[in-house]
């Protein structure tokens, strides 16, 4: 026989729903010229801190701006 008072109650489509955050990422971009097409040509992924080290060269054809761009 079975039991249905320990049944386990089954999720209903009127059930609210949570809603989750939003988190946002700046997108790297070039300190000289502020654009976004980068080169990555040398990186450390984990400096032992959680943080990634990239050496990057902006792309723009103007500028070619190389820099450290740090990740956490």
């Amino acid at each position: 026989m079975i039991d249905d008072t320990t049944a386990t109650a089954t999720p209903t489509r009127d059930a609210p729903r949570r809603m989750l955050e939003t988190v946002t990422v700046d997108r790297p971009r070039c300190p000289k010229c502020g654009g976004v097409l980068l080169r990555k040509y040398r990186s450390i992924r984990d400096q032992g801190d959680g943080s990634a080290l990239s050496w990057v060269r902006c792309m723009n054809e103007a500028c070619g701006h190389r820099f450290r761009l740090v990740q956490e």
